[in-house]
């Protein structure tokens, strides 16, 4: 069996990721924020109405590795951009959904308005 995993996700992340700071809110209430590591993505959207009208928006997202954390960030989760050499720097995210590819990775999309309570 191949260890994509190990063969490519960890790899390619040490190559590609940044620092986050991961305040648990849901996932772990009540415990200080913590320091990780993910890959940021932000790719535009375009979405054409029935008018016609194109509306534009974009999607922020980081993978992760869950194995690298006790309990993986989820849902309702804060995320910042520590990482001081990355153009977000200083941004906070709310995780909007996790998402596990089912090969050792998941994507988190991240949120820039806080959720309703």
């Amino acid at each position: 069996m191949i260890d994509f995993d190990a063969l490519v996700l960890k790899p390619a992340g040490d190559i590609f990721q940044i620092k986050v700071s991961v305040t648990p809110l849901v996932t772990q209430p009540g415990q200080p924020a913590y320091e990780a590591n993910g890959v940021y993505n932000k790719r535009d959207l375009d979405v054409e109405m029935q008018d016609g009208i194109i509306f534009s928006d974009h999607e922020v997202s980081l993978g992760i590795r869950p194995w690298d954390f006790v309990i993986p960030p989820d849902q309702g989760d804060l995320i910042t951009i520590i990482d001081i050499r990355h153009p977000a720097f200083g941004q906070q995210y709310w995780v909007g959904d996790s998402d596990e590819d089912g090969q050792g990775g998941a994507t988190l999309l991240l949120r820039s308005k806080e959720p309703l309570s």
